[in-house]
């Protein structure tokens, strides 16, 4: 059988024209090819031909960051008085002072007894006024003996490292030689301060009820202990053995003998 396929009639096997139509079968057998049709341009594609890329969104960062208020400085308060040991722990861990040097005087007399009778004014035992008094002379000494030295400053960094002030006084200042202006102090920096750091009358240094304590005189660049926070004008600290002071660029370290 061959289809028609102008009108879709089934036909006889060797007919050359359709039964129902007419149409030459011999042209309607040939199914006619589908017309060409170009793909639309680029710039008709719209965005459903080409679906777009989707958008990589990074994930937040894991890690969180904690603030921390900082705590407020602590204010100093004094320790109380230290407690002295019992008279036998004392005298035993006391540690004994250098013995003075002792000059002796003795006066030149003559040590002659004279007796010239009561007709001279002298005593009923004969000896003369000069001569009774000899024996308290040459027990009359004079005794010099040197200050004790109980604590040092010993310069770490700043100027001469290693170069050592006593502090053999109850109050010692901490500075710079100011002839002009009258200032002599104990502890001298004026040749380890270059840059002239410390003031002329940067510190002080005393000695009470067995404990050495430090205070600041109102110097430019201030004074600090264990670098702590700097010490106020008049507020005294107390120092303990191998504590670090510094006062403008001048590193000292306190030591006791």
């Amino acid at each position: 059988m061959i289809r028609c396929y102008h009108c879709g009639t089934d036909n006889l096997d060797g007919s050359e024209y359709c039964d129902e139509c007419g149409t030459k079968l011999s042209v309607a057998a040939a199914p006619a090819r589908p017309a060409f049709v170009p793909p639309p341009p680029p710039a008709q594609m719209t965005a459903q031909t080409v679906p777009a890329p989707t958008p990589v969104v990074p994930p937040p960062p894991a890690f969180t960051r904690e603030s921390v208020t900082p705590k407020p400085a602590t204010p100093y308060t004094p320790p109380p008085p230290p407690i002295p040991p019992p008279p036998a722990v004392q005298a035993a861990t006391q540690i004994p002072p250098p013995p003075p040097v002792i000059t002796s005087v003795v006066p030149q007399h003559n040590s002659t007894m004279t007796y010239n009778g009561p007709a001279d004014g002298l005593s009923a035992s004969g000896f003369s006024a000069h001569n009774a008094q000899a024996p308290a002379m040459n027990n009359q000494v004079t005794a010099n003996s040197a200050p004790s030295v109980r604590a040092k400053l010993i310069i770490q960094r700043g100027g001469q490292v290693g170069k050592e002030f006593p502090i053999a006084n109850a109050e010692s200042m901490i500075g710079r030689w100011d002839a002009d202006g009258g200032i002599f102090p104990d502890i001298d920096l004026d040749q380890d301060d270059p840059e002239a750091k410390v003031s002329r009358r940067h510190a002080r240094i005393q000695f009470a009820n067995n404990q050495y304590l430090i205070e600041d005189l109102g110097s430019t660049n201030g004074t600090f202990i264990n670098r702590g926070p700097r010490l106020l004008p008049g507020n005294k600290q107390p120092l303990n053995h191998g504590d670090e002071i510094i006062v403008g660029k001048t590193f000292l370290k306190f030591v006791l003998s």
